[in-house]
């Protein structure tokens, strides 16, 4: 550990949040500051991570955040969805698209003084795609990543099982940190280690976290800030409160927000877009095992209306696709959904159609609840169930209520191909079958010639346009509002889905 880290024994973690229950404070309230804080110090809410802190397990938003701050990746993705090169320095796929070989940066170190190495990412991402693996980044390799090697001290070749031309997209996850080989899963809290911006300080449970620069981070001429604070917040008007009296320094763009705070007054940072929520139609059972009526369901959405009710503007309307709008190359040729009461009437031809939506999402489906019985020929119901019960159970509601609105993070678009629409998928909630897609999956992966994938692309969005087993209205921005004293724009996103890059970020004191 380095000299500077400090972290809390777990004894000693228990009796601070007693004795902050004692004193009246709670945890959905502000930590007291430190008076040795560093004055540069950004400041951001979290939530209560209620999962183990480690780099390999690390499940939800929060215990990303505080873990990556102090590791590294490979690669991250910039404001507009570019690859930004971190620990390694370049990547390159043999002629056969078998073989990517990454070579790190010189100079890397983790925080203990050890050099990064090319075994150290061979370890790393070794225990990511074993087969005993429990971290949630082993779904992004399934089916893609064979195997790995190290080929010398700073050259990595992965191996993969078929040509995936996406494939250094894969390693800007949130659980991809390189640590050291030898790390043991599940002890990151006794010893943070990490080649990343930042320290970590301290973890107090209930309250939040600290950090302090990393001296020897390979780009700390670039991170201005003395330190971040994470500070935990399980109430959003307590954390609205907080960010209105600048005692942290950003809060996300949410309609909650918005609906408290003067935005004007602030900042808005955006980096793109992070999410899709679908409307999965279960298609091997009645009434969506007839494509008009999935037609129908498509166009009696009101899409703008969603951006609008749902996202407070933060979205753009999608059109039943996978393909995100900073995605290259984009879809072309399809007809625009927008609602169509005269298209969905003859779609229906006289028929009601009956059905509940199933969700933990409770403004969305409350929103596409109140549009659909609006239209005549649907009758919806809405069940809306804990993250936990939805995604939890055998089998999961997710995967078996006959409609769900799920939402998805930001993916490579074939990694949602095979994960939502490949015939037998284990995520294919929608049980949909096509083997055409399932062929034009695989070419489009392969293929590098830019025509050929624009080519692709039109043909594997055509299909799903008009097959519709998931319905797709919208594509969420990554946006949040910032107190105005801080300074410069954020290299990458915003939201964390591939890490933050502090590179550039000051405040004022």
């Amino acid at each position: 550990m380095s000299p500077r880290t400090r972290v809390l024994p777990r004894a000693l973690v228990v009796l601070a949040v007693g004795t902050l229950a004692v004193a009246g404070l709670t945890a959905c309230g502000p930590a007291a500051a430190p008076e040795d804080k560093p004055s540069a110090v950004y400041r951001m809410p979290i939530t209560d991570p209620a999962t183990e802190i480690d780099p390999f397990l690390a499940s939800n938003y929060s215990a990303l955040a505080i873990t990556g701050l102090v590791t590294e990746p490979l690669v991250s993705l910039d404001a507009e969805g570019a690859l930004n090169a971190r620990l390694a320095k370049a990547w390159e796929p043999s002629d056969d698209g078998l073989t990517w070989t990454v070579t790190l940066r010189e100079g890397a170190r983790f925080n203990d003084g050890t050099p990064v190495t090319a075994d150290d990412v061979v370890a790393t991402f070794g225990a990511i795609i074993s087969e005993s693996s429990l971290s949630p980044g082993r779904t992004a390799f399934v089916g893609v990543l064979d195997d790995l090697t190290a080929t010398a001290h700073d050259t990595v070749e992965f191996s993969l099982l078929r040509p995936f031309s996406d494939f250094p997209l894969l390693l800007t996850g949130t659980n991809t940190g390189i640590l050291p080989a030898g790390y043991e899963t599940g002890t990151w809290l006794e010893e943070p280690v990490g080649a990343g911006q930042f320290l970590l300080e301290d973890y107090t449970v209930g309250v939040g976290a600290t950090y302090v620069k990393n001296p020897d981070y390979w780009n700390a001429d670039a991170i201005d800030l003395d330190g971040v604070e994470l500070r935990i917040f399980d109430d959003m008007q307590a954390a609205a409160l907080a960010f209105q009296v600048g005692e942290i320094d950003r809060i996300g763009l949410t309609a909650e927000v918005a609906g408290a705070i003067d935005v004007a007054d602030y900042d808005l940072i955006s980096s793109g877009y992070n999410r899709f929520d679908g409307i999965v139609l279960d298609v091997a059972s009645a009434p969506f095992d007839d494509r008009s009526v999935r037609e129908a369901l498509a166009w009696a959405v009101d899409r703008e209306a969603l951006v609008d009710d749902v996202y407070e503007g933060n979205a753009d309307v999608a059109n039943d696709t996978v393909f995100f709008p900073d995605h290259v190359p984009q879809p072309q040729g399809l007809t625009q959904r927008q609602q169509d009461l005269d298209r969905v009437a003859d779609l229906l031809a006289g028929r009601t159609v009956s059905f509940t939506i199933t969700t933990p999402n409770q403004l969305l489906g409350e929103v596409l609840q109140q549009q659909l019985n609006a239209v005549d020929g649907f009758e919806v119901g809405l069940e809306v169930l804990t993250a936990e019960a939805y995604y939890g159970g055998d089998p999961a509601p997710w995967l078996s209520a006959p409609v769900t609105a799920t939402s998805w993070a930001k993916r490579v678009p074939s990694q949602y191909l095979s994960l939502v629409y490949a015939t037998g998928s284990a995520w294919n909630a929608s049980h949909y079958a096509n083997s055409a897609l399932d062929e034009l999956t695989a070419e489009f992966d392969a293929a590098t010639d830019e025509v050929e994938r624009q080519e692709l692309t039109d043909r594997i969005a055509e299909i799903q346009w008009t097959d519709v087993p998931v319905v797709i209205p919208a594509f969420s921005k990554s946006q949040a509002l910032q107190n105005p004293r801080v300074q410069g724009e954020f290299v990458g996103a915003v939201d964390f889905y591939t890490g933050y890059n502090f590179a550039g970020i000051s405040v004022a004191p």
